[in-house]
């Protein structure tokens, strides 16, 4: 499959321009694009040839005395090869079309994946999962049933009426009136209902994407719901959301409805009068009676190709409403952008954090500010403080998600402004208070995203996450299946995995965000165990909320409100009966 480089997309992407957007996707595959409509030019030849053909059989006909009966088997001929070809010739236009739209479908794909590789986390923590995954999967959906629109309703029409019209003006320019009247109706049709048309798709593409974002909180929130009893209060929160889908689905509908049916009624008024016209000079003699069959043909071919344009025209609203959705990710600027930055080949650990001040957007506060702080390789440095102190926002510092507003943060005396973050990443293992699993074996989470990995060293990590205690009670050992976020497991079994994550790695530098908070005494013996063989020589940043589990940081750092109010090490900050004192006594 051809690729579009995702800073091509960057570069060229315009949601609020879907048809130069649409054009551009195409532009690799409009080879492909031109065999089709070759094809489908021959293949569509009998729609065309039939009005001609059945007109001369009526002039045969009915003028039997002056021509002869061979023209009819010759015009039948004509025909049913015409026919016959339709099958092949159709096969090869549905191949190479099918082609190439399917290719745009999964190119659109991959580029919103790389997307959101590359947006900020910032980005990604605000916005809703269930939104996002509407739009990689209903909205390009949409786009690929536009792009079907298009080639067949557009193209198709446009040849339909082009010979149309060249025919009529050939034989009977007087009858080309009907079109000159027909054809600014329609167009005048269009477009009053186009605006009120992009407006209710847009409301309704919004519904969707709130209902399914809604959706996924509901699953998530399963065990919450159950465990008090909310079952009929989370339904009644769901209807509620259905409901505003559905009554903006209603709109919707009944105004593609009212459209359909204007274009309907006036196309079919438009023929009844060619018909009484066409007639009406056949029995004065100005014309031959296969041509009012001809021009009727031509004129309900012409019809035909408008109302087909014209009922799906709804279709193609929704995909180019679905075109300016994905650019809401595609164009989003909000992205981490490492290109040319100097490259990380290795990591020491030591940080250096000057002045630094970090605000979230429309906060009132500062989340972390003036932070100063200078860590040495290999300390381990534990951060407590009450929710909301600025803990969570130093970790993303050190990480890289979040940027500092002002000041620096040096990385082995580096400013890692000038760092490429993905590959400083590389040398830098998370092991989160909410352990992030993925269906698959317990040997598949361990050695994510590394394509090989020597069985001796995967067997010293095993034993130094405390992994082989309940190893072989699973019935496939390590290639047990654990299930959906691996529900199969434990907390504490949980856990000693995303330990085991990071130990394979041999990560310089350490996020532990409160490892040990959830788990029951046994669990969190075993896991201490386990960090302890972690953090061994390694730089280590410690989120802590039981205070009795840092006795051995090298340092602890007291935030309080974004302010580092105290450090030093667990014994010293004790004895001065400080903030951190208070704290510890609270555990007590």
């Amino acid at each position: 499959m051809s690729r579009q480089p995702l800073f091509l997309l960057e570069h060229h992407y315009r949601g609020h321009h879907p048809l130069a957007t649409l054009l551009y996707l195409f532009s690799p595959h409009r080879w492909r694009l031109a065999g089709s409509a070759f094809f489908f030019v021959i293949k569509y030849a009998p729609v065309w040839a039939t009005p001609i053909i059945f007109a001369d059989v009526v002039n045969i006909v009915s003028e039997r005395s002056s021509t002869p009966l061979q023209r009819l088997w010759i015009d039948g001929l004509i025909l049913f090869l015409l026919l016959v070809q339709n099958m092949p010739t159709h096969m090869a236009h549905i191949r190479l079309m099918s082609e190439s739209v399917r290719r745009v479908e999964a190119e659109l794909r991959c580029a919103l994946i790389r997307r959101l590789q590359q947006l900020s986390m910032g980005y990604i923590q605000n916005a809703h999962s269930g939104a996002l995954q509407a739009k990689l999967l209903r909205d390009v959906e949409a786009v690929q049933g536009l792009c079907s629109q298009i080639i067949n309703l557009f193209f198709c029409g446009s040849i339909s009426i082009l010979l149309a019209v060249g025919m009529t003006a050939h034989k009977e320019p007087r009858l080309l009136l009907f079109y000159l009247v027909a054809a600014p109706i329609a167009v005048a049709l269009v477009r009053v209902f186009r605006g009120p048309m992009i407006d209710r798709n847009r409301d309704y593409r919004e519904q969707v994407e709130r209902m399914s974002a809604r959706f996924m909180e509901m699953i998530n929130l399963l065990p919450v719901t159950r465990a008090h009893g909310l079952e009929a209060v989370e339904i009644d929160q769901m209807e509620g959301q259905l409901t505003q889908v559905r009554q903006h689905g209603l709109r919707l509908d009944m105004l593609n409805a009212l459209f359909g049916s204007c274009t309907w009624v006036f196309s079919q008024l438009m023929q009844l009068i060619c018909l009484l016209v066409t007639g009406y000079l056949a029995w004065q003699g100005q014309i031959r009676a296969g041509d009012v069959v001809l021009y009727n043909s031509f004129f309900s071919m012409i019809v035909g190709s408008i109302n087909g344009i014209v009922d799906g025209l709804p279709a193609m609203t929704r995909g180019f409403e679905s075109v300016r959705s994905i650019g809401e990710i595609l164009e989003n600027p909000d992205i981490e952008r490492n290109e040319g930055k100097a490259a990380v080949s290795a990591v020491q650990g030591r940080f250096e954090f000057r002045d630094v001040t970090f605000s979230y957007p429309n906060a009132q506060h500062p989340s972390l500010r003036d932070f100063s702080l200078t860590v040495e390789a290999g300390q381990t440095v534990a951060v407590v403080g009450e929710s909301g102190s600025g803990k969570s926002t130093l970790m993303s510092l050190v990480i890289g998600f979040r940027r500092p507003d002002r000041g620096q943060i040096l990385l082995d005396g580096q400013d890692m402004e000038t760092l490429d973050l993905r590959q400083y990443r590389r040398h830098l293992a998370v092991v989160p208070q909410q352990t992030v699993l993925f269906s698959g074996s317990i040997r598949d989470n361990i050695t994510y995203g590394l394509p090989e990995v020597p069985e001796a060293k995967l067997q010293e990590v095993l034993r130094m996450a405390r992994i082989n205690e309940f190893l072989d009670d699973l019935p496939d050992g390590l290639d047990t299946e654990i299930g959906e976020h691996g529900g199969k497991l434990s907390g504490g079994q949980r856990q000693r995995i995303a330990i085991a994550r990071a130990l394979i790695r041999d990560p310089h530098v350490i996020i532990l965000d409160e490892a040990t908070s959830a788990l029951d005494v046994i669990s969190e013996k075993l896991v201490q165990e386990a960090i302890t063989e972690l953090v061994r020589g390694r730089t280590t940043f410690i989120v802590a909320h039981r205070l009795s589990t840092i006795r051995n940081a090298s340092r602890v750092l007291v935030l309080r409100d974004g302010t580092l109010v105290e450090s030093g090490c667990h014994e010293d900050l004790i004895r001065a009966g400080g903030e951190f004192a208070k704290l510890r006594n609270f555990q007590l």
